[in-house]
């Protein structure tokens, strides 16, 4: 028989080693049963845990997560009392633990695609810093296992304004790559691409085609022979169709790929902000497969908006739901397609001077009618507009559509944004419309806009601070596969607003770390109307957080680009952990 020595000892030493686990490891479960049947709780301490809450950030030392909803936030006693017995301990060991990332506005379906096709980015996002370097990355596509499930050889992401050569790759540049196979180059702002010889032949443009309704089908100099570059609606119906897999296996292959990269970058919400029929119908099945790991938001191109009231709800299920309409006003900026009231600097090729852009929809009376028909059914409308004509144009036609329903929350959001001007912010503060401004543009495309707009104009783009300044609360977003699908990238340019040479692009319209960071949180679930469930870290809401490897309101604010997902947490499950 043990003497009470030995025994005070054993206890001694177990109490010791329970304590080491508690303190060491990231997680540990007791081997007691929970109480009451309520379910295993999951405390979450040793880090920041940053809830979101206030104006101000607010720490707490412990969050009790069960159920897949967050239970208590606050003290870590308090916390350990109400986990009761059989709770896992999760330490995060100095990291940072906020809620799960709601970008703004991107693309989900184009996430996989970006993932499978060749990588046209410039650095530091990718190596294609010009067109020799283009053509390899295509090639090493078209010798990969995933060309047969496109049947294009195609890549996304370079950029004109940046490549050495200044220019759009062309077909000749193209048919470097293949003449027997069709290739795609798409353009970083997905609103260009470019094709071979091949390419053209399958869509069936020749020098006797014409451009269509806002699409441009750019021709050799003096020539009407097509050299492959396509603007607009000459390019974007065709991109969907290459980057749209024929076959069930194909689509869900895709939306795995696309899904592991939104996991990978923090989100626990995404957006699908340009949705058609097919995309709708594939996110909708693979929804019902019980595949998605996080939430989908999705809105439909007005062209397909036939299937909205059949759809539309404002819940989820199985991960997805449809959340409204999309509508598409203008180009992009950084290609010269955006809108403006005044000319570009440099017209592109084929425009003289005096070019300011065009309409997608020139005719205002449609998109007038776009928006009554959405307001009368209660759906939510996303505006794409960049240029200042083609915010003119949604403010004159939103106005009365508006107006005539005063009562109306319908959080319409204004996408992109890029020249918003002051008294623009002044109507759209007026009219209620929640602004979502792509922020990353002041680091990818700033030099590009001191030339083609000029610099006292290019210091006025994505006015975030003004529109704080007014009241507003505002999203950031990434537009993905614009850009990598990187939240917190996006925080980092909409607090230094530096360009890729280091100067600062409108320093006066810079966020701070916690209002950047609210950007992508708490305002990203007020946007989709889902703030009651989500954004904060609060007794009740969905835990759907994120850890980082490092606090973003602590570190220096050059370094937040720096900072690391370690894991995803969707509804209390693990469902992303870095390596």
């Amino acid at each position: 028989m043990k003497s009470l020595k030995e025994l005070i000892s054993e206890l001694n030493l177990h109490y010791l080693l329970v304590m080491l686990a508690i303190l060491s490891c990231k997680e540990t479960k007791t081997d007691v049963p929970t109480e009451g049947g309520k379910g295993q709780a999951t405390v979450y301490f040793g880090g920041d845990i940053i809830t979101m809450m206030g104006d101000q950030p607010q720490y707490v030392e412990a969050l009790v997560e069960r159920n897949g909803k967050i239970e208590f936030v606050g003290d870590s006693d308090k916390a350990m009392e109400l986990a009761g017995m059989g709770h896992n301990m999760l330490n995060l060991e100095g990291k940072t633990l906020i809620p799960g990332i709601i970008d703004g506005h991107a693309h989900f379906m184009g996430f996989g695609a970006q993932a499978i096709g060749a990588n046209l980015l410039a650095y530091p996002d990718g190596k294609a810093d010009n067109i020799p370097a283009v053509i390899e990355e295509l090639k090493k596509f078209a010798s990969g296992p995933d060309k047969e499930r496109v049947g294009w050889i195609y890549g996304m992401g370079y950029d004109d304004s940046v490549l050495e050569e200044k220019r759009h790759p062309t077909k000749d540049d193209l048919d470097q790559v293949s003449t027997e196979f069709p290739v795609m180059a798409i353009h970083i702002s997905g609103h260009f691409a470019a094709v071979n010889s091949k390419g053209l032949e399958v869509m069936g443009y020749d020098e006797n085609s014409e451009d269509p309704e806002g699409g441009i089908i750019r021709r050799y100099e003096g020539t009407t022979q097509p050299n492959g570059v396509l603007e607009e609606l000459a390019a974007i119906p065709f991109m969907i169709k290459v980057l749209t897999p024929s076959t069930v296996e194909n689509r869900e292959y895709f939306i795995d790929k696309a899904q592991e990269l939104a996991l990978k970058f923090g989100y626990t919400t995404a957006q699908e902000g340009r949705a058609f029929s097919d995309s709708h119908q594939a996110l909708k099945d693979y929804s019902a497969k019980g595949k998605l790991k996080l939430d989908v938001v999705s809105y439909i191109d007005y062209a397909n908006k036939e299937i909205i009231a059949k759809n539309i709800s404002s819940e989820y299920v199985d991960g997805y739901r449809m959340g409204g309409m999309k509508i598409t006003l203008d180009g992009s900026p950084q290609g010269r397609t955006a809108w403006a009231t005044l000319p570009y600097l440099i017209p592109p090729d084929g425009q003289e001077m005096g070019y300011a852009g065009y309409p997608a929809i020139p005719n205002d009376s449609i998109v007038q009618g776009l928006y009554l028909e959405a307001m009368e059914n209660g759906w939510q409308v996303l505006t794409h507009t960049n240029g200042d004509a083609a915010i003119d144009q949604m403010i004159r036609t939103m106005g009365p559509v508006v107006r005539k329903f005063p009562d109306l929350d319908h959080r319409n959001v204004m996408i992109h944004g890029q020249f918003t001007r002051q008294d623009q912010l002044d109507s759209i503060a007026k009219l209620n419309i929640f602004p979502s401004f792509f922020a990353m543009h002041t680091y990818y495309w700033g030099d590009w806009y001191d030339q083609i707009i000029g610099e006292e104009r290019a210091q006025r783009i994505s006015p975030t601070r003004s529109a704080l300044d007014r009241g507003m609360i505002l999203t950031s977003h990434t537009d993905a596969p614009v850009a990598l699908p990187n939240p917190i990238n996006a925080m980092h340019i909409t607090v230094n607003r530096t360009s890729r040479s280091g100067k600062i692009m409108g320093g006066n319209e810079r966020l701070t770390p916690y209002e950047a960071l609210k950007a992508i949180t708490i305002w990203g679930a007020y946007q989709h109307f889902e703030e009651g469930t989500k954004g904060t870290l609060e007794e009740g809401k969905l835990a759907d957080l994120v850890i980082l490897d490092n606090n973003p309101l602590k570190v220096n604010s050059k370094d937040i680009r720096d900072i690391r997902v370690m894991e995803t947490i969707k509804a209390g499950k693990s469902v992303y952990k870095a390596n």
